[in-house]
């Protein structure tokens, strides 16, 4: 056989040019495929991170935080509906302004607007997972042994799964405050959803890596 050449399976030669040209190919077929995946993991990474599923519970929790008041709205609207006939809003009590808490501006505003069936939930925490602790200490209060939580909607996700990790004798459901028009599907079309999601995917796997093999469950 003439040097530079192999026999192939069916008994014809291959040039060792052929074979690495082979080689490249397969490389290129795995660079291809690995940035196909990206692509896919990307327009799929708002998403992910949402999760719309409420259901009838003793109580609606609006967890603190968030910009505006889509969060409480939804939860109007899921109590018209029927999930829940009491509704309560976290509200921090650790900072004031002109001499008035977060949570004192709240009750305010629902003694001003006569939100009977709405009361306010005093929150120290400055974390999702520190929150738990607050709302459980509101719902012992109430008696409630089912939960409806309402957060923005990137968030949804990552707060349905600590809930139920702290607070496991209870029964969780979550709703995005924005659905159903959610920003899930183009978040990448604005630098501020895109920077939403970012911040979002770096909290949440903080918590799957980190605070998920904490110990401190809240039990009551």
């Amino acid at each position: 056989m003439p040097a530079g050449k192999v026999e192939g399976s069916n008994g014809s030669p291959v040039t060792a040019g052929r074979r690495r040209g082979l080689r490249r190919l397969a490389k290129l077929v795995v660079v291809l495929a690995a940035l196909a995946g990206i692509v896919v993991l990307l327009r799929h990474a708002g998403s992910f991170l949402v999760i719309h599923a409420p259901r009838r519970s003793d109580v609606i929790v609006v967890l603190g935080g968030g910009a505006g008041s889509s969060r409480y709205a939804q939860a109007v609207k899921l109590q018209s509906q029927g999930y829940a006939a009491r509704v309560l809003l976290d509200a921090d009590v650790t900072r004031a302004f002109f001499d008035k808490t977060e949570a004192d501006m709240v009750e305010d505003y629902l003694r001003r607007t006569r939100q009977e069936h709405t009361e306010v939930c005093p929150t120290v925490a400055d974390s999702t997972y520190g929150e738990a602790a607050d709302v459980e200490r509101c719902l012992v209060r109430l008696g409630a042994r089912s939960a409806l939580i309402v957060t923005s909607d990137f968030h949804t996700r990552r707060a349905l799964e600590i809930f139920q990790k702290r607070l496991p004798q209870y029964s969780w459901s979550v709703a995005a405050s924005s659905w159903p028009a959610n920003a899930a599907e183009q978040y990448w079309k604005h630098r501020a959803w895109a920077k939403t999601v970012f911040d979002e995917w770096q909290k949440y796997l903080w918590w799957k890596l980190v605070d998920q093999w904490r110990k401190d469950v809240v039990l009551g």
